[in-house]
């Protein structure tokens, strides 16, 4: 790639899980402007959680052709005319990178979670960032072989870690969850979890086990994490959720019967609840939130009129 196209692309800079931005962190940075964040003194330093030898590696997280969300229904046609054709080489978008724990940002420039810029990042940012999370965390995640315990590197002509004692190919892990909006009549049933801000719920969702199928897992997370049977399990839409790794799923169902009876320790309390009575819900950001405003809509309210929850420090 050329010097000039690699500088210009948007950075994602993380120190460990936490992304680098200017203060206020609405959009992501140049490659050039988080260099200078970096400054030459750190990237010639000692080896730790960055890149080998201390100095800073970046790798493509999206190309020009993959950037972005999907484009709305009639717009499809005309834009894959523009399209690279596949098996080209193109400049990427956007980079990521990881610098050491004892990094300190400049004046201007903060570290952030990720979950608290969900929000204030618009697109492409927030995908990219979302994408350069995953990947980041992978790469730290897969130095070495789960095969024969080898260091691994970065694999030729594939997004992969390939160890160099055996060969064995480590890929990004990806892990789908199912994510359901579940009614009877005019209520939806949502839940609330430990891991919820207090007095907020949502939708119900669960990791997809080996041998199911995706409406295999909506049947059994919903029976399991409320003893309520489903029917007419349809497919809804699906999000990234790089948290760690996961593909959120989601679907619509229908109580075929039942009464809420938790049957594990997941959530905390849950109940049916009318359109215009809801509590606070995720944010906009979230396919749960999806799901939910797709409800209220079809009841005849507003999405914007349902409580949104905040996280402390939001």
């Amino acid at each position: 790639m050329s010097e000039t196209g690699f500088h210009t692309a948007r950075a994602c800079l993380f120190r460990g899980e936490l992304l680098v931005l200017r203060e206020g962190g609405q959009s992501l940075p140049s490659v050039a402007e988080a260099e200078r964040w970096i400054g030459d003194e750190w990237r010639d330093g000692r080896p730790d959680d960055g890149a080998p030898g201390g100095r800073l590696e970046w790798f493509p997280v999206l190309g020009r052709e993959q950037c972005g969300p999907s484009p709305p229904d009639g717009q499809a046609e005309s834009q894959a005319e523009s399209q690279p054709v596949a098996g080209e080489q193109h400049e990427p978008q956007a980079v990521a990178g990881l610098v050491g724990p004892e990094w300190t940002p400049p004046e201007g420039v903060s570290v952030f979670g990720l979950r608290s810029v969900l929000g204030a990042l618009g697109e492409p940012d927030l995908s990219l960032a979302l994408t350069a999370a995953h990947l980041v965390r992978w790469r730290r995640t897969s130095r070495f072989c789960g095969a024969c315990g080898g260091p691994t590197a970065p694999a030729t002509g594939h997004r992969a870690m390939a160890c160099s004692a055996c060969g064995h190919l480590l890929f990004p892990r990806v892990s789908p969850a199912v994510i359901v909006q579940v009614t009877r009549g005019s209520r939806i049933l949502l839940g609330r979890s430990r891991r919820h801000p207090p007095g907020s719920y949502s939708v119900l969702a669960g990791f997809v086990e080996p041998g199911e199928s995706l409406e295999d897992a909506v049947r059994r997370e919903v029976r399991e994490e409320s003893g309520v049977r489903v029917a007419n399990v349809r497919y809804f839409g699906s999000q990234p959720w790089p948290f760690p790794d996961s593909l959120m799923v989601g679907f619509t169902a229908e109580c075929s019967g039942g009464s809420l009876e938790p049957g594990d320790d997941e959530l905390e309390e849950m109940a049916w609840f009318r359109a215009d009575a809801l509590p606070p819900v995720p944010p906009s950001y979230s396919i749960a939130r999806s799901l939910i405003d797709d409800f209220v809509r079809r009841h005849g309210m507003d999405p914007a009129t349902v409580p949104t929850w905040k996280r402390a420090g939001q």
